[in-house]
């Protein structure tokens, strides 16, 4: 690419003093040569004009002086290319020897042209070094004495004072421009390594980086479970070929595509698709929970990604596991209908045992003596209690299959508590304590409802405490927390729950006290039943309990009453 002719005013600091001179150089011979082509062409069009003029010294003295001007700027101009001083020196001569000729000495020693041995004086300390401006001050006052001798006439001592004067003022000038340029230069410098080293230490970051992402990616490629990516939109930006396997859709179809897409594909059952769509929507991301994709059950578990920051904890996606649950889907299938069908055949040989020991405890088969009647009383209670744990097993199993249904009808809550009164008041005076139960006023008095789920809910909650309590009262209250839920509350005075152990004591054939297990038998299943039943019925349970001083179990059910009764209230 061809380079200008005319170079930049204000020159790369990061250039050498070589270049700048010759920059600077290149400017006034340009210029030096423009002028004197304008000049020699205003010569010769006021010639044209005024033809005899021709024989007038001065013009043939401008002539001269315009030519040799011309000449002289481009050989300077050529030299420049070469040595910048060489051509800096014949620069600053030209314009001594161009002054020396450009006037009558008259006008040079002390007159109006003065001002021309100025500009010698002025540019030398730029181009040269900065004590040049006292040279030229000195020979242009030794030139301004010669001519004023020649004349002859008195030379003007304020024009060599001033000569002075701008030479002074033209080396302090150089000498700041220099030490700038050359402070620039050690700054550049500094920078320059600064650059290299923050460079090479980015290289190695990004060196790093594509090692750790290489590493992360073979590491998520050997992952057998399938790993989706989502950004903050829910659009895939990264998933395993395990993946691929798993759902059968080519990597394609997932990756660089929005959820939904994947959500809609009809090898999902409208359950699943309520599910996911749910966790999308909403933003939530439980543990795990199961879909049906075609005639796979897969696990999903999904966990939102934080950047945790000074401004504080910014959303950058989602990351979605997919495992293959079908083989402990099918077992478990297996295993809650093995359960049904055990459980259904054993009520009906336990049923005809609790028949004969209650025919043989009323005498029908002839007069039973004490001890006799105390054997059958024992044979039906342990009976029922075989039949209790099979209900559960049974009831568990239903559960666990999505087969147990919740219906919903008009009944009393006070019918609740004497049902319970009924069922459980000798097992509780057996064992020296009281059961107790409230109704508060805010509650209506017919409500919809399953009552024989929430009876079960009431005699496993009052079971339970009656289990862990060795002295003092079991309070059962029913009462309405806030609008639109009413709810359950059972308290006892017994031995407490363990801090610990409170966020598992839900979990299926989960019992706290083993020795408490030993007296009184059971799966562990009443909880865990209580807790299934409530979320069917769409409410909740909360337990709050201390060690040595009783435990409160809370359910909350929504509140609807049947549009008869609730006619009546707003009569009332």
């Amino acid at each position: 690419m061809q380079k200008s002719l005319i170079p930049d005013i204000n020159p790369d600091p990061t250039d050498s003093e070589e270049i700048r001179r010759r920059g600077l150089i290149r400017i006034l011979a340009l210029g030096l040569l423009v002028l004197s082509l304008l000049a020699l062409m205003t010569i010769i069009v006021f010639l044209f004009i005024y033809p005899e003029q021709w024989h007038d010294k001065e013009i043939l003295l401008a002539i001269v002086s315009s030519i040799a001007a011309t000449i002289t700027s481009v050989v300077i101009y050529q030299i420049n290319k070469y040595s910048s001083k060489t051509a800096s020196l014949l620069l600053l001569l030209l314009f001594v020897t161009a002054s020396i000729f450009s006037d009558t000495p008259e006008q040079l020693a002390d007159g109006r042209s003065l001002f021309i041995f100025t500009i010698p004086i002025a540019i030398s300390s730029l181009l040269l070094f900065p004590l040049a401006s006292f040279i030229f001050a000195a020979l242009s006052s030794i030139i301004i004495v010669f001519l004023a001798h020649s004349v002859p006439t008195t030379p003007n001592p304020v024009a060599i004072v001033g000569f002075f004067m701008l030479a002074i003022v033209s080396w302090l000038s150089a000498s700041s421009l220099d030490r700038a340029l050359r402070e620039l230069r050690v700054i550049n410098a500094n920078l320059d390594q600064v650059v290299i080293e923050r460079t090479q230490a980015l290289a190695e970051s990004l060196s790093r980086e594509r090692i750790e992402a290489g590493r992360n990616q073979a590491i998520l490629n050997c992952i057998a479970d399938g790993v989706v990516v989502f950004d903050r939109k829910w659009n895939a930006i990264l998933a395993n070929p395990a993946l691929k396997g798993m759902l059968d859709l080519p990597i394609e179809l997932i990756v660089n595509k929005n959820f939904r897409d994947l959500i809609e594909h009809p090898r999902l059952s409208p359950r699943s698709r309520g599910l996911l769509y749910a966790m999308m929507e909403h933003d939530t991301q439980p543990p795990s929970f199961r879909v049906e994709w075609g005639r796979k059950t897969l696990s999903i578990s999904a966990a939102q990604v934080y950047d945790h920051s000074k401004d504080g904890d910014t959303n950058l996606g989602t990351v979605t596991v997919f495992r293959d649950f079908t083989r402990e889907a099918e077992v478990e299938r297996l295993k809650s209908t093995f359960v049904a069908i055990v459980s259904h055949e054993l009520r009906t040989p336990l049923n005809a045992i609790l028949g004969y020991a209650e025919m043989f405890k009323e005498s029908v088969y002839g007069p039973m003596n004490q001890k006799q009647v105390n054997m059958a009383e024992r044979i039906m209670k342990n009976t029922q209690r075989l039949l209790g744990l099979i209900n559960d097993l049974l009831d568990q199993a239903q559960m666990e299959a999505g087969k147990l249904t919740i219906q919903m009808a008009p009944m009393k809550p006070a019918e609740l508590l004497e049902n319970v009164h009924s069922v459980l008041d000798q097992s509780v005076q057996e064992k020296g304590l009281r059961l107790t139960s409230e109704i508060e006023d805010n509650l209506p008095e017919v409500i919809n409802g399953d009552s024989a789920r929430l009876q079960q809910i009431l005699v496993n909650l009052v079971n339970n405490g009656v289990k862990f309590t060795d002295h003092g009262v079991l309070h059962v209250r029913l009462f309405c927390p806030y609008s639109g839920r009413w709810g359950i509350e059972v308290s006892d005075t017994g031995r407490g729950i363990p801090e610990s152990e409170l966020p598992y004591i839900f979990d299926t054939f989960r019992q706290v006290d083993g020795a408490a297990t030993r007296v009184h038998g059971g799966f562990g299943l009443g909880l865990s039943i209580v807790k299934q039943l409530v979320n069917l019925m769409n409410g909740e349970v909360k337990v709050k309990s201390k060690v040595d001083r009783g435990s409160t179990f809370t359910v909350t059910l929504p509140l609807t009453v049947p549009e008869a009764d609730m006619e009546k209230r707003r009569m009332l």
